[in-house]
C-alpha cells in the first residue's frame, strides 16, 4: 500500500489485505510490500535497457551475433504480425455478429426456459444465416440452462440489475450527456439500470451541476441515480479513477444493502466518462453473465472502439486510437492472455471479493485483475463481450498539446508494469496455483512489457548495428545481405498493416462530409506505423519502465479529450 509522505513523495509501507474465501476458512493474504519488492520493480527496466545498450557493445567484437539477433527479431515480428492479422479478422467477424444478435430474445428464453421445448429452429431462415452467433447460442441454450441448474447457479434475467459506475473529472456536459444517453437508449430494460455518478471534490461545483442536469434529463430512465463526491486527501490514496471509483462503489453498496439486493444479482460496469455503449451492450453482457459458470470469478470485457471523435484528431493520433482498438480486438481471442482494461464490467460480488479498487495506484484495471486472479486461485478469466463500447481518441486545443496528452496516456497505460512485483511475489507464494501457471504468467508479463518497450526500436535499428560498429563485418557478404533479409521479412509482415487498413475502412464510421479520398487516407495512414510504433508506443513504454527502474512515481493525469 502506498501512502503520501509529508514532503509529497510516496512512502511505502508494509500493509496486507486479508481476502477470505466464502467456501473455505483459510486466508489468502495479499502482499503489498516485500523485501524483494524494489528489486522486482527494476526487472522490466533492466531487461529493456539491456537489449538497447548491450547490442552496440557486443557488435564491436561479435557482429555476427547481433546480426543473427536482428534476423531473429524480424522473424518474431513476422510471426506476431501474421498472428495479429488472423486474430483481427476473426475478432472483426465475431464483433459484427454480436452487434446483430437479438440478445433480448435469448434473455427471454432464459427467463422462460419452457419455451425452448417448443422452439422450432428454421435452418433455412435468412435471419439465422445472417446471425451465426445467434443460432450458435440458441442451439446450446437449453443444455447451458440445465447445466447451471444442476450446479445451482441459474439466475433469471429479471433478477439482474446493472450498476453503471461513471466517474468524471472536469469533463464537459456534452461528453457526459452523450454517454448517459447511450445507456438509456440501449435495448436493455431501463428499470434495471442504476446510475452512479462519481465526481471529485476538486471539481465539485462543475460536477454537481452536471450530475443534477443528468438526473433531470434522464432520471426517470434509471431505477436509481446515485451522486457521490470523492473527498480530497483521504489517507492511503493518490488522486485518480481508482480512488474515485472505490469511494463511489462503497456508496453503491450501501444502497444495495438497503434495498436487500444480492451482490450476485448486480453487474457493475466501471466506465470512463467518454464511454458510449452500443444498444446491444447490456443485453449481451447480461446473457454472458448468466450463462457463465462461477460468474463471480470472471470479469467481462467489451470491445473498445475509439471512434467518438475519430475524424477530429490528427492522423497519427487516429493511428494510435485504431491500433489500440485492433490490439484489443485481436487479444480478445486469447483467453489466457486477455486482461481487464479501461471500461469494463464485473459482478458486484467480484468487486466486494477484491476489496473494490486499490486507491493507492494508477492502473486500477490491471491491479484488480491480478487481485482477482490470486483471490480465485488462478481461475479468474476475462469473458469477451464483443458488442463494442465507443470511446474518445485524445484531442486537446493544439497539435502539440494533443501529442503530449497522447504520449502521457500511453505512458500511463504502460505504467501497468508496476504490477510485476505484486503479481510475481503473490504468485510465487500462492499454494493453490500450479508451478506451470506461475511460470507462464510471469513469462508472458515480462515478454509483453519487453516487446512493447523495445520491439520497434530493435526492428528499426538492429540490422545496421553490426556494420556500424565493426569495420571488418562491413566488408562481409553477410553485411550486404542482412538489411535485405530483414527488409523482406518485414515486407511480408506488412500483411498485418494491410489487414488493419482494410478493417479501418470498414469499421470507422463515416463523417458527414465524407470524401472518397478520406477512405483512401484511412488505408494509407498505416504507412506511418514505423513512426508511431517508436514515438507513440515504444518510447512511452520505455519511459514508464525507466521511471519504475529508478523508483520515480508517476502521477495520475486526466487525459484531455474533446469533440469538435
Amino acid at each position: 500500500m502506498i501512502l503520501v509522505g509529508s514532503k509529497g513523495k510516496l512512502a511505502q509501507h508494509v500493509l496486507g489485505t486479508d481476502l477470505v474465501r466464502s467456501d473455505k476458512n483459510d486466508l489468502m493474504k495479499i502482499i503489498y510490500q516485500h523485501k524483494y519488492w524494489r528489486l522486482l520493480e527494476m526487472v522490466p527496466g533492466i531487461l529493456a535497457w539491456s537489449i538497447i545498450i548491450l547490442p552496440p557493445i557486443i557488435a564491436i567484437k561479435y557482429p555476427f551475433a547481433i546480426a543473427i539477433m536482428a534476423i531473429f527479431y524480424a522473424v518474431l515480428w513476422l510471426f506476431r504480425s501474421l498472428r495479429l492479422s488472423f486474430k483481427l479478422y476473426i475478432s472483426y467477424r465475431i464483433t459484427q455478429e454480436a452487434m446483430n444478435v437479438n440478445w433480448n430474445y435469448l434473455l427471454d428464453l432464459i427467463e422462460h426456459p419452457e419455451k425452448l421445448d417448443g422452439e422450432q429452429i428454421d435452418l433455412s431462415s435468412p435471419f439465422l444465416k445472417l446471425q451465426k452467433g445467434f443460432y450458435k447460442e440458441l442451439a446450446g441454450l437449453k443444455n447451458n440452462i440445465l447445466r447451471l441448474k444442476e450446479k445451482r447457479q441459474f439466475l433469471k434475467p429479471s433478477e439482474i440489475y446493472h450498476a453503471i459506475l461513471f466517474v468524471t473529472y472536469k469533463e464537459s456536459i456534452d461528453v457526459v450527456r452523450e454517454s448517459v444517453r447511450s445507456y438509456t437508449d440501449s435495448f436493455y430494460p431501463h428499470e434495471k439500470l442504476i446510475l452512479v455518478l462519481g465526481g471529485e471534490e476538486g471539481d465539485k461545483e462543475n460536477f454537481l451541476k452536471i450530475a443534477q442536469q443528468m438526473e433531470d434529463e434522464f432520471g426517470d430512465k434509471f431505477v436509481k441515480v446515485i451522486k457521490t463526491v470523492h473527498p480530497k486527501g483521504l489517507p492511503g490514496e493518490i488522486p485518480g479513477k481508482s480512488a474515485n471509483a472505490t469511494f463511489a462503489g462503497k456508496e453503491l453498496k450501501k444502497y444495495l444493502d438497503g434495498e436487500e439486493i444480492p451482490y450476485e444479482h448486480v453487474i457493475l460496469s466501471n466506465f470512463d466518462a467518454d464511454t458510449v455503449v452500443h444498444p446491444n451492450y447490456f443485453s449481451e453482457l447480461t446473457y454472458k453473465y448468466l450463462m457463465t459458470e462461477e460468474r463471480s470469478e470472471k470479469s467481462y470485457q467489451p470491445t473498445h472502439m475509439f471512434h467518438n471523435n475519430i475524424w477530429d484528431v490528427p492522423m497519427m493520433i487516429r493511428m494510435v486510437a485504431l491500433s489500440c482498438t485492433f490490439w484489443r480486438m485481436a487479444e480478445s481471442l486469447d483467453k489466457n492472455k486477455y486482461k481487464s482494461f479501461s471500461s469494463r464490467s464485473m459482478g458486484f460480488q467480484t468487486v466486494i471479493d477484491t476489496d473494490y479498487w486499490d486507491p493507492s495506484i494508477i492502473p486500477e484495471d490491471s491491479r484488480q485483475f491480478w487481485t482477482a486472479f490470486l483471490k480465485y486461485d488462478g481461475r479468474h478469466r476475462v469473458v469477451s463481450i464483443y458488442t463494442p463500447v465507443y470511446m474518445d481518441a485524445v484531442l486537446s486545443e493544439t497539435y502539440f498539446e494533443t501529442f503530449k496528452s497522447q504520449y502521457m496516456q500511453l505512458r500511463r497505460w504502460a505504467w501497468g508494469v508496476m504490477d510485476f512485483p505484486f503479481m510475481a511475489i503473490n504468485l510465487a507464494r500462492h499454494p493453490r496455483i500450479s508451478l506451470w501457471e506461475k511460470i507462464y504468467r510471469i513469462f508472458f508479463f515480462l515478454e509483453n512489457a519487453f516487446f512493447w518497450a523495445t520491439g520497434p526500436l530493435i526492428i528499426m535499428f538492429a540490422g545496421y548495428l553490426p556494420s556500424l560498429m565493426n569495420d571488418e563485418f562491413r566488408d562481409h557478404v553477410f553485411a550486404y545481405n542482412l538489411p535485405h533479409i530483414t527488409s523482406q521479412m518485414l515486407t511480408i509482415a506488412a500483411v498485418g498493416i494491410v489487414m488493419c487498413g482494410i478493417v479501418s475502412m470498414i469499421i470507422v464510421p463515416n463523417k458527414k462530409d465524407m470524401r472518397w479520398w478520406d477512405h483512401i487516407l484511412l488505408f494509407i495512414q498505416w504507412l506511418l506505423v514505423p513512426i508511431t510504433s517508436v514515438f507513440l508506443s515504444a518510447i512511452p513504454a520505455l519511459d514508464a519502465q525507466t521511471r519504475l527502474l529508478f523508483g520515480k512515481h508517476l502521477e495520475y493525469k486526466v487525459t484531455k479529450k474533446a469533440r469538435k
